[in-house]
């Protein structure tokens, strides 16, 4: 900025000047020399200023420039991530289409099999079927798109006898009935080439009259797709008749029941009480001071309990009662045993040996 000086053209007042004070006026008046020299003063001091506040408007300008570059490349960079965001995000939609469509496709698979499980146990159920008087069970149909679909069971034959009524559909219920089955299992009677060609290639017949015109051709593509067996349930028939025409037979008394002449009514055998003696009551029928014999040897595992007669009476042991027993179910004595000289006890042994009678020993034959 630039300020020109001119000269100052100072008007003094219109009041007049005393002349009683002529130095009090004469300071507020400068001359063109002071004049000049303020001016510059002050334009030096306004120059100084403007080119502060230039230089701080360009400081400002640069760190504006600065920050504007700086946030520009932040934009840049978050377009750039979220270019690579949208990117991913794309991917993952794209990742969880398919696992969609793949879960979808499991789950058909899925109802489809279970569908043909379900349609084959149902198949065997009502092909061993053979009482028309029992009920049939539902085959089950697959329907992409609506899954698992079961017949309504007001609309569902109950047993044989009402599915076989079908052919000849007397009432409206029959009729409906019929016509429901072959929609619901798609029984197709143009395209298995039952029908004459000229109903076949009729573009104005109805399909649930062609269904009603034709009620044994339709019964018979439904008895294929449930299973049924006709001829097992006739066969059943005739055995019911057969039974029911014999005559029952009378239940047979016991007094009318004629036994062998020879020898008398057998009885039940009955078990004779055995006994014999256990490892843990041996005790109480030997002395321990005593050698064993050899007949005695084998009755270590010998137990009570009931046997069979295998030897004649004459020949079986018998239980007898020895004195030694008593003094064995006493306690026992407290004194100390006094050695025995060898001859006496050798001399008793052999007497034991020779007087006693063991249990179950074949005593000999007098």
């Amino acid at each position: 900025m630039v300020i020109s000086t001119t000269t100052l053209i100072v008007t003094m007042a219109a009041s007049p000047v005393c002349s009683s004070s002529p130095d009090k006026y004469r300071s507020q008046f400068l001359s063109h020399d002071e004049y000049i020299e303020l001016r510059n003063s002050e334009d030096k001091h306004l120059h100084d200023e403007l080119a502060s506040i230039r230089c701080s408007i360009n400081n400002v300008k640069r760190e504006l420039k600065a920050d504007i570059k700086e946030l520009r490349d932040n934009v840049t960079t978050q377009n750039q991530r979220l270019g690579r965001l949208e990117d991913q995000t794309q991917r993952l939609e794209d990742q969880t289409q398919r696992l969609e469509d793949q879960t979808q496709r499991l789950e058909d698979q899925t109802q489809r099999l279970e569908a043909e499980v379900r349609q084959s146990q149902a198949y065997m159920r009502n092909k061993g079927l053979k009482n028309p008087t029992l009920p049939i069970r539902p085959v089950v149909v697959y329907r992409p798109g609506h899954g698992i679909l079961e017949p309504e069971p007001l609309r569902f034959p109950r047993n044989a006898d009402d599915f076989y009524s079908l052919r000849d559909p007397q009432t409206d219920r029959h009729r409906s009935m019929l016509a429901y089955l072959a929609v619901f299992y798609d029984v197709q009677l143009r395209s298995a080439g039952h029908l004459p060609e000229e109903e076949s290639n009729s573009d104005d017949s109805d399909d649930d009259e062609i269904v009603l015109e034709h009620p044994d051709l339709v019964v018979e593509k439904l008895e294929d797709i449930l299973g049924l067996n006709e001829d097992k349930i006739i066969k059943f028939k005739e055995r019911a008749l057969q039974t029911a025409s014999r005559a029952p037979s009378k239940p047979i008394k016991r007094s009318q029941i004629s036994w062998p002449e020879a020898g008398p009514i057998p009885g039940p055998r009955r078990q004779k009480l055995e006994l014999r003696v256990t490892s843990g009551q041996e005790a109480y029928f030997y002395d321990p001071e005593r050698p064993k014999s050899v007949s005695s040897e084998g009755l270590t595992n010998a137990h009570v309990g009931w046997g069979t007669r295998s030897t004649p009476s004459s020949q079986r042991a018998r239980l007898q009662w020895s004195p030694k027993v008593a003094r064995v179910s006493e306690p026992p004595n407290l004194e100390p045993e006094r050695p025995k000289s060898a001859s006496k006890s050798t001399e008793a042994e052999s007497i034991d040996t020779d007087n006693d009678t063991h249990v179950f020993t074949n005593s000999p034959e007098r």
